[in-house]
């Protein structure tokens, strides 16, 4: 049978309950659904037809109640229109609702449309404040820069232009290239790759794509097996398993081109996602040093005072275990003028947002492990000096 004759017939079924304000029988939908009188067909046909399209809609949502066995052992259905249909919205004039918001409306009320099951709906108030505020969302969502919610957000928008007459909630038309930076300084994605990492990702399919590495300003070709998607710090990120570096990595979206399965064969997966993988600990804000594909350095930060702000530093970072390390933390502290303090480990993957975070101390923190970091501590803070004297010549002040 033809998907179409489907189609007509639960648009039928639908009607036909909802016209009831009571519940009704088969004997009687029967009757206001063409599919179900069909010549030639068996009546036990009919109703597995019946019993079909009843638990197709429900898996669909359609809330179609089954009422309990009337004295003669026949059973009716019922569909609320309450449970069918959406609230109908309105905007109050004032800035809070007098009563609650979800109450119903006269039934004359001009705003009310007329129709089968519409006299039993509630209306949802909303007030100014909260229109301005769905219109605010609405611009949110599109500024993550993923195609397919941009899109599921200009439809709720008009939606409620066409229920809300006096609802504005026009967005700007987005003139962000790809993989460039929206208004609201988020990256815009390719949809082609979100769909290309959401099938690997349900299937377990290794991806190959082209990478463009911000610390090496490379683009290269990287191999993954998807573990997930996280929206971290105005960007989204795969978290995967890169193959040739045999180590979990986070990339970039909006940095990825060119996107394609090494397999698409879907009978059988490339990999499994360990047991004791935890996406939400890769969707935690993380500070800027630690995100990128860079390799990850243990770098041990020696704080000194007591201030709030070095309190805070000391947080964030890793307490070091007794011995060489803290040892050789405490004799390259005393040998710099700085008495012994608290060392700190942190995990790095780019070395100049972390130092820049550091210099921030004045003096109150030192990176003192690994060499090559610490190089590039004092070479950051012979600049730093530099600039400063520059800054305060008679010639820059004039």
């Amino acid at each position: 049978m033809a998907a179409t004759d489907k189609l007509h017939r639960w648009l039928d079924l639908l009607a036909a309950l909802l016209r009831r304000r009571y519940p009704a029988r088969f004997s009687d939908l029967r009757r206001d659904v063409p599919g179900y009188d069909l010549d030639g067909v068996k009546e036990e046909s009919i109703l597995r037809m019946f019993e079909r399209d009843k638990d197709e809609l429900r898996e669909l949502g359609v809330a179609i109640e089954t009422m309990p066995p009337d004295p003669e052992g026949v059973v009716a259905y019922r569909l609320k229109p309450g449970d069918f249909y959406l609230p109908l919205l309105s905007v109050c004039e004032t800035a809070w609702p007098l009563q609650a918001e979800l109450r119903q409306v006269p039934r004359d009320a001009p705003r009310r449309p007329t129709g089968i099951g519409f006299q039993e709906l509630p209306v949802l108030s909303l007030t100014p404040d909260e229109c301005l505020a769905l219109r605010r969302a609405a611009a949110r969502v599109r500024g993550l820069g993923h195609p397919v919610l941009a899109s599921d957000a200009a439809s709720a928008l008009r939606k409620l232009q066409f229920d809300l007459a006096d609802f504005s909630g026009d967005l700007p038309a987005a003139a962000t290239p790809p993989g460039g930076t929206s208004a609201g300084g988020t990256s815009t994605v390719d949809g082609g790759a979100f769909d290309v990492l959401g099938d690997a990702l349900a299937l377990r399919k290794l991806v190959r794509f082209a990478y463009h590495s911000m610390g090496r300003d490379q683009v290269g070709l990287r191999t993954v097996a998807p573990y997930g998607l996280v929206f971290l710090t105005g960007h989204w990120y795969l978290v995967a398993r890169d193959v040739e570096a045999d180590a979990l990595r986070q990339f970039r979206v909006s940095r990825i081109r060119e996107a394609a399965m090494t397999n698409t064969k879907r009978q059988h997966p490339d990999y499994d996602i360990p047991a004791d993988f935890d996406l939400s600990r890769h969707a935690t804000s993380r500070q800027a040093w630690e995100l990128g594909d860079g390799d990850l350095l243990e770098v041990i930060v020696v704080f000194t005072g007591t201030s709030g702000t070095v309190t805070q530093g000391l947080a964030l970072g890793e307490p070091v275990d007794t011995g060489a390390n803290a040892d050789h933390a405490a004799e390259t502290a005393a040998a710099v003028g700085h008495p012994p303090a608290t060392p700190r480990r942190f995990r790095v993957r780019r070395a100049d947002p972390f130092l820049r975070w550091v210099l921030s101390f004045a003096g109150e923190a030192r990176p003192v492990a690994p060499p090559p970091v610490v190089d590039a501590w004092q070479r950051l803070l012979a600049e730093t000096r530099a600039a400063h004297r520059a800054a305060a010549t008679p010639e820059a002040t004039a």
